[in-house]
């Protein structure tokens, strides 16, 4: 038996394994590349994407300003792949946060083309050159198999590297299909998102002015399309944002974040600080800084933005609805950033990595989707935050971290959507119709979008800015004063619609107290009669004292669940699911019923009832509505009659008919009408009871129900009691 050492030897496949095959697109590349150019401390990035019809030849050259690299540096690092260089240095001599720490991100240059040329210097007289071809990679076997050839030689060239990828024999058809204008058009797309806009700079505390990095793209030799050279832009459109949540969340959990409605300026921003707590399993990524704006897809909406000033990002031109939905379909999703540099996917319009789709399934007129957000997160590197990038480029690893960060941004995301919900709802946006009667109640005392309208048609008049301001403050002051008036009317109409509401809670309430009430009457009704004959079947000849009391006690158990069941009958009127359909009924019998209800009151307080009102006469109501005219009333003179001193108290009915209308006369010999107004007892809210038992609601229900018959009722002062003389029309 022997022992003997052996060694592992990478396969020269592995450069496209770690290049072209982790990353896949043409975008993916190039971003690899400028990324490197930023590690460099090079303040801008130069990207050239040149094809020569000639020589069927398409360039990528990718070129930087920063401190370059002498031969010691590519031979020991730069050639070293998966090198920890990055990983252990963390930050660049400028003290930038190195975007790439893998070591394999300029491998990726080989999906643009199969040679390499880079050349590289540190300002010191030499410069560095070296040719890469990837097809040698493809059929040696070991790695270390291929020599690369290093030319060290004077130059005065100052500090930089220039990264030149070369792909032959490309036809232009073959153009097209790897550099369409679309694909030029979402390269700089991909290079906007990777610059973190000014406004995550003003946020973020990390980022200093020396982080500043500018990146400048040319297309050159293109066919039937001029040559093109301009300077990349952090994406541009989100200032035009409909709403807006900022700030940031410490290692914690403590949310301070700011809101802001752009549609309603004059309400200014709010302030929001929350406690969030993580669901297990989840952890807190460190400190976050965030943005998140939120704009809607209405045609009013993308109308309001188009006002706010959105230009075509490269021609700079105002644009119509058609091409700011357009933008916006570009533009859209939450980005990740480390320092200035975002990592990819994220802000990618197909990567819903917030599950903003799912969430708003169920509940669409809530929730804002995943095209509505155009989102910047910068988080802290990886030893702080412990989110990791994949090695494949593909975003971060999916931690308990991770699922912390989406947790905490759809948290925040959730005070922008309640907001904007309420907002939608008052400015009947989108269509909304569904809302709460107390909100409605609340826009009909809610000027807040007037003043914003009238502000807005001001602004658009051809008047002084000094007098413009002034006319704005005085309509505001207006409205102001106007909404001060208006808070206790608002209070007394939402007090009043909420006894309203509580009745027809009531009716629901008593119709399942009805329906599941019988249950019980008919075990009361059929069970006593049969303990009797069980006992005397048990006890034939027992005549005592205890066979006598159960048969009793029988006796009266049934006797109570006819009375329950008799009382049930008479409120069925009252119990409400839905409103019912009218028709002709007879209205002595309904009004006998209503009395029927209040049975035992009457008996109790000795008040006798006349009912005179023709058998023949009928009116088109519904049992619902008659029940609450008359048990209204009734329950109202029962009350002032048990109060009354009277030695003889009674309730009179009497009618009058002809051939279009029936009118009747309720009285009573109470202590009458309480007050001098006594139209004010039909308004809501309105009592005389001086013990406060009454919600000053029946005699509003009274007046509202016979208008729903097309009928009405009138007070009448008399010298004893009080009286209402009620008109209903026949049909």
């Amino acid at each position: 038996m022997s022992t003997s050492e052996l060694r592992i030897r990478p396969s020269a496949r592995i450069i496209s394994t770690i290049g072209k095959d982790l990353v896949k697109d043409n975008y993916a590349a190039v971003v690899e590349l400028v990324k490197n150019a930023y590690d460099a401390d090079s303040r801008s990035a130069r990207v050239q994407i040149c094809y020569d019809s000639n020589s069927a030849e398409l360039r990528t050259v990718v070129e930087d300003f920063g401190h370059g690299m002498d031969l010691e540096v590519i031979e020991n690092k730069w050639l070293v792949p998966a090198t920890s260089d990055k990983l252990l240095r963390k930050t660049t001599p400028n003290g930038r946060p190195l975007q790439g720490r893998k070591g394999i991100g300029r491998f990726a240059a080989h999906v643009l083309g199969n040679e390499t040329f880079l050349t590289s210097s540190q300002g010191k007289g030499t410069e560095i050159s070296l040719l890469f071809d990837l097809e040698q990679f493809d059929s040696a076997k070991y790695l270390d198999d291929i020599p690369v050839l290093v030319d060290e030689k004077h130059s005065d060239r100052g500090k930089g590297t220039r990264i030149e990828i070369i792909r032959r024999n490309v036809s232009e058809s073959d153009l097209d299909d790897l550099w369409s204008e679309k694909s030029r058009g979402r390269l700089v797309t991909e290079l906007s998102k990777l610059l973190a806009p000014k406004e995550l700079s003003q946020l973020s505390k990390s980022l200093k002015a020396e982080d500043d990095f500018d990146i400048e793209i040319e297309f050159l030799g293109f066919p039937n399309q001029e040559d093109s050279c301009f300077k990349v832009e952090p994406i541009g459109i989100l200032d035009l944002f409909d709403y807006r949540i900022y700030g940031n969340i410490d290692s914690e959990g403590n949310a301070n974040l700011s809101f802001l409605n752009q549609n309603l300026s004059i309400a200014g921003e709010e302030t929001i600080k929350q406690k969030i707590f993580l669901p297990a399993g989840n952890n807190y990524p460190g400190l976050i800084n965030l943005d998140l704006r939120v704009f809607d897809r209405d045609p009013e909406s993308i109308s309001q933005i188009i006002e706010r000033g959105l230009k075509d990002p490269i021609t700079h031109e105002k644009v119509g609805k058609q091409k700011a939905r357009e933008l916006l379909n570009e533009y859209y999703g939450v980005s990740i950033y480390r320092g200035k540099f975002g990592i990819r996917p994220y802000g990618d319009k197909d990567y819903d990595w917030l599950n903003r789709d799912r969430l708003r399934v169920n509940t669409p007129s809530l929730r804002v989707g995943h095209n509505q957000i155009i989102g910047l997160v910068e988080i802290q590197p990886e030893e702080l935050s412990h989110l990791e990038e994949k090695s494949a480029r593909d975003g971060l690893v999916e931690n308990g971290y991770y699922e912390g960060l989406i947790f905490l941004l759809n948290t925040v995301l959730t005070h922008l959507e309640e907001r904007r919900f309420i907002f939608r709802e008052k400015a009947f946006l989108g269509g909304r119709i569904n809302r709460t009667v107390d909100e409605q109640i609340k826009d009909l005392f809610d000027f807040d979008i007037v003043s914003e309208n009238i502000s807005k048609k001001i602004s658009n008049l051809n008047i002084d800015k000094s007098s413009e301001q002034s006319v704005i403050k005085l309509i505001n002051n207006e409205f102001t004063e106007e909404r001060k008036k208006k808070e206790k009317q608002y209070q007394k109409v939402r007090e009043t619609v909420a006894l309203y509401q509580g009745q027809a809670t009531l009716g629901k309430i008593t119709h399942v107290l009805l329906h599941e009430g019988r249950k019980h009457i008919k075990v009361l009704s059929e069970i006593p009669p049969r303990v009797s004959k069980w006992i005397d079947k048990l006890l034939p000849n027992d005549d005592s004292d205890l066979r006598a009391k159960i048969i009793d006690r029988s006796i009266l158990l049934n006797q109570s669940a006819k009375s329950i069941s008799l009382l049930f009958k008479r409120i069925e009127p009252l119990a409400i699911s839905r409103r019912p359909n009218r028709k002709m009924l007879n209205l002595k019998s309904e009004i006998k019923s209503c009395f029927q209800i209040f049975e035992s009151e009457l008996l109790e307080n000795n008040i006798s009832v006349e009912i005179e009102v023709d058998e023949r006469t009928e009116i088109l109501a519904t049992n619902f509505d008659i029940v609450s005219v008359f048990a209204n009333l009734i329950e109202n003179s029962i009350y002032w009659l048990s109060l009354s001193k009277a030695d003889t108290k009674k309730i009179h009915v009497e009618s009058a008919i002809d051939n279009a209308r029936v009118e009747i006369y309720f009285s009573d010999n109470g202590p009458g009408f309480q007050g001098s107004n006594i139209e004010s007892m039909f308004e809501p809210g309105f009592s005389m009871k001086p013990d406060n038992s009454g919600s000053g609601l029946g005699l509003a229900i009274v007046g509202e129900s016979i208008k729903k018959m097309n009928g009405s009722i009138q007070a009448i002062r008399q010298e004893v009691g009080a009286a209402f003389l009620l008109v209903f029309n026949k049909e």
